[in-house]
């Protein structure tokens, strides 16, 4: 049945009529067991209906803490008002305040269970009492919900308050408290009776900030300890006094004004001085401003130049708080100036040049290790004395200067005459406007004869306009002014263009541009350049002098190889060129200008009668080059061979050593007949069909060490792999690095040689062994794909053509027959070479299980099993 459980008269919906009402009494378990959980829940309702009515009053009295706190209930009128709003939320927490009964406790924890077990156990049976089922049944209900309210607890007040405080007033009046209490001036100990009553009646709180930039941090007085303190000049005091004006004075020679009455204070420290706080407890510092000093800031090191025009100056710059800002000031020099020709006149007036002074981004700035770096070879002061004036900037906005550093503000060197000749005419022009004239009648005057001039028609075309627009010019402005400024700048910028064309030219094929290059490094060394130009043009002339060869190269294959040759021609390979131009290169920085001269005149004339052998069966370039890397693979295998004569001498007797020095180191019998080709002949007789080198006939110089000679083979083989056809071939440029590698493995071989370390030299000489047989396989592979890509452009087939012409220089055919068969095996493929072969590793079987002889010989043998 459905009850009600307010003892007021039962509303609509009850069961029962209207009228006051008897509440049924929980049974003892339950009364027992609930008995705190309904005290504490009624406790909780108490609170939170007393903080939901009287939390306003809580606000004002924690404001009230708060203004005392702080110095502002000092009036009546503060005092009264403070009390009025209290009375006021009083009343209004009295009116809405309601004690929670009893039911209503009851019904906030029974609501809090599953069933609503408290009202089940209040509840009576309404049927079947006399039915003893029934009543079993009812009694089984009871004990079950008697069971829910076993481990019940108690409900928690809600103090949530903030739908009806959106403005959180509760929250900023008990934060206002908190800091009162804590901060405020009952915290001091007293010390007497009226020093308390004048600690509480008056404080003060100050502060002292240096200047931003400084990066310093702001100082509270009340934390520093009486004595002296160092602070940045300009730094800002500000001093506030709170309380009793009577009961505290800021007095000291550091303040500007007498602040014995002031409130509050603010004033920037410029001087040393004193401030005293005069107070219940007296406080005194002595103030110590320690001065910005500007910063300084020098150029540092030579002056650097470059071809294109860049100069490069480093500079150094400091400060005690950092750079914030500087800039370089490009002044005319004028009094260094050659008044002559165009620049006879007085220039017109022109402001410097102001560049921005490089800082680095991240980090400190207090010391700078800088570079300027700049490009002004268009500028009218280009090749002009100038002076470069560098200054820095701090926070304090002090700027530091360096003495001027003298300088001639850096130009592009033009080489061409023509090119010269007009840079000149655009200098002067720009020095003054009233060179117009004589700029436009010395331009015509170069112009006369314009076939001896060889100008492109374009050009030729270009600088006539430019002398009819000069000329225009003038006749429309006074003689003396010139003509107008527009006009001046879009001529000089005509003249630099046509000058720029002229002097780098319109070059068409390889050997112009290497003579060209050739005539520019010449002039340079005339005109006496610097080092860094000349690096530049030589590494141009480097660059120029390889597209030449490549190109003659290339044209090689198309010429008759049966058609006759100068008497004068000569063959040079690129590592002769290259020697000859690092002998020119040290030459020069050495200051020997006139020898480098002549060495290049020597060098133009060979490249002028140079040509390039191709064709011809066996006698091409990569037929000799092929023939010179299968020498130096024999004249390693035969330093091999004696170095290991060499260890086997450290392991034996003196007597045997002395038996095989002979043979040994002298190129005796065994080693010729196993490392110089087929069956040593050719070792023997000193035909190598290739370079001479170290050990070229199989045997070394007995005034030589082992280590001298493989150093002298390790320089053969690397002039080889410079000099070495197939450069634009993917294989060609893997054979290059291979090649690179064994060289590589040949000077470890000569370190371990020269330090004695004979097993280690032999296993850097096998690597080069095994290095120079791959890089002889990558070279025969490019050679092959240069002959099909040049048999493809000829439009020829290889298949139709009979078994001579379809062999490449090397002697292969297009299938990989042929030459190619005898990389892998540069000694031939004989009969004898494996049967040697075989003996040979019969014999290094035989040796490594051979107890008596060293460990090291024995480690050394497993090792070359191990490999082949």
């Amino acid at each position: 049945m459905k009850r009600c459980w307010d003892a007021i008269p039962f509303q609509n919906g009850c069961d029962v009529p209207t009228g006051p009402v008897t509440r049924p009494v929980l049974p003892p378990k339950a009364q027992k067991r609930l008995r705190w959980p309904l005290a504490l829940t009624r406790g909780g309702m108490i609170v939170e209906r007393l903080w939901q009515a009287a939390w306003p009053l809580a606000t004002v009295a924690l404001a009230a803490i708060a203004l005392a706190g702080f110095g502002g209930m000092q009036g009546w009128v503060s005092i009264i008002l403070m009390g009025l709003a209290a009375l006021i939320c009083l009343v209004l927490a009295a009116r809405r305040f309601i004690w929670p009964t009893a039911d209503q406790t009851v019904r906030r924890l029974d609501n809090s269970l599953k069933g609503h077990p408290i009202a089940t156990l209040r509840d009576e049976q309404a049927t079947g009492v006399d039915d003893a089922a029934s009543a079993r049944l009812w009694q089984a209900h009871q004990s079950r919900m008697l069971g829910q309210i076993e481990n019940v607890q108690a409900i928690s007040p809600d103090l949530r308050v903030a739908a009806k405080d959106p403005l959180a007033l509760r929250l900023i009046a008990a934060t206002g408290a908190g800091m009162a209490i804590i901060f405020g001036p009952w915290t001091s100990a007293p010390t007497s009776g009226a020093e308390t009553t004048a600690t509480i009646s008056a404080s003060w709180e100050g502060w002292i900030e240096p200047p931003s930039y400084t990066g310093k941090p702001s100082l509270y007085l009340d934390d520093q300890s009486d004595g002296t303190l160092h602070i940045p000049t300009g730094s800002r005091l500000t001093l506030r006094r709170y309380g009793d004006p009577l009961a505290l004075a800021f007095q000291g020679t550091a303040l500007d004004t007498a602040a014995s009455a002031v409130t509050s204070l603010t004033q920037q420290i410029t001087r040393d001085g004193t401030l005293i706080i005069d107070g219940p407890v007296p406080r005194r510092w002595s103030l110590t401003a320690m001065p910005d000093s500007p910063p300084e800031i020098r150029p540092v090191g030579p002056l650097t130049r470059q071809l294109s025009g860049d100069f490069t100056l480093n500079f150094e710059a400091e400060d005690d708080y950092g750079i914030t800002g500087g800039e370089v000031i490009i002044s005319l020099a004028l009094d260094e100036v050659t008044r002559d020709h165009g620049l006879s006149i007085d220039p017109e007036p022109r402001t410097g040049v102001s560049v921005d002074l490089p800082l680095p981004y991240r980090g400190l700035r207090t010391q700078i290790d800088g570079t300027l770096q700049e490009n002004l070879i268009e500028h009218p002061f280009a090749g002009l004395p100038v002076t470069l004036t560098f200054q820095a900037h701090d926070g304090a906005d002090q700027t530091g200067e360096s003495q001027p550093y003298a300088m001639i503000l850096p130009t592009r060197r033009f080489l061409n005459p023509v090119a010269k000749a007009l840079i000149e005419q655009r200098r002067d022009l720009l020095w003054n406007r009233a060179n117009a004239r004589r700029a436009s009648q010395v331009l015509r005057a170069t112009l006369t004869y314009p076939e001896d001039l060889h100008l492109p028609e374009g050009l030729y075309l270009q600088l006539r306009s430019v002398i009819r627009r000069l000329e225009a010019g003038i006749a429309f402005t006074d003689v003396a002014q010139g003509v107008p400024n527009d006009l001046r700048d879009e001529v000089a910028q005509v003249l630099w263009d046509v000058a720029v064309q002229l002097d780098d030219g319109q070059l068409g094929d390889a050997r112009a541009r290497m003579e060209e290059a050739l005539k520019r490094l010449e002039q340079a060394m005339r005109d006496g350049a610097s080092a860094e130009e000349l690096a530049e043009l030589m590494e141009d002339y480097r660059d120029a002098m390889r597209d030449y060869v490549n190109q003659l190269a290339q044209q090689a294959p198309d010429q008759d190889p049966n058609a006759p040759q100068p008497d004068n021609a000569i063959e040079l390979s690129q590592a002769d060129l290259d020697a000859m131009m690092d002998r020119i290169e040290e030459l020069m920085r050495e200051g020997r200008a006139d020898e480098a001269m002549q060495l290049l005149q020597q060098m133009q004339e060979m490249m002028e009668n140079m040509q390039v052998a191709q064709g011809g069966e066996g006698q091409g370039q990569g037929d000799g080059a092929r023939e010179d890397l299968r020498e130096t693979m024999r004249q390693q295998q035969g330093l091999s061979d004696q170095a290991f004569r060499d260890l086997q001498e450290q392991g034996q007797g003196s007597q045997a050593g002395e038996n095989q020095d002979n043979e040994g180191r002298d190129g005796g019998q065994g080693r010729g007949q196993s490392h110089d080709g087929a069956g040593g002949e050719q070792g023997q007789n000193g035909d190598g069909g290739g370079q001479e080198g170290p050990e070229s006939q199989g045997g070394g110089d007995p005034g030589n060490s082992l280590a001298d000679q493989q150093r002298a083979l390790q320089q053969q083989l690397d002039s080889q792999r410079r000099s070495l056809p197939g450069a634009g071939d993917p294989a060609g440029r893997a054979a290059r690095n291979t090649l690179d590698k064994a060289g590589r493995a040949m000077g470890r071989a000569a370190d371990a040689l020269e330090q004695g370390d004979i097993p280690e030299a032999l296993d850097q000489q096998a690597d080069a062994m095994e290095a120079l047989r791959e890089g002889l396989r990558q070279f025969d592979q490019a050679m092959a794909n240069q002959q099909a890509e040049q048999d493809g452009q000829q439009g020829g087939n290889p298949g139709e053509s009979d078994s001579a012409s379809s062999q490449d220089p090397l002697g292969r055919s297009p299938t990989g027959q042929g030459g190619a068969n005898q990389t892998d095996n540069p000694l031939g493929d004989t009969e004898e070479t494996y049967r040697r072969a075989q003996e040979l590793m019969q014999e290094l079987r035989k040796r490594s299980g051979d107890t008596d002889r060293p460990e090291l010989e024995r480690d050394y043998l497993k090792r070359l099993l191990d490999r082949f």
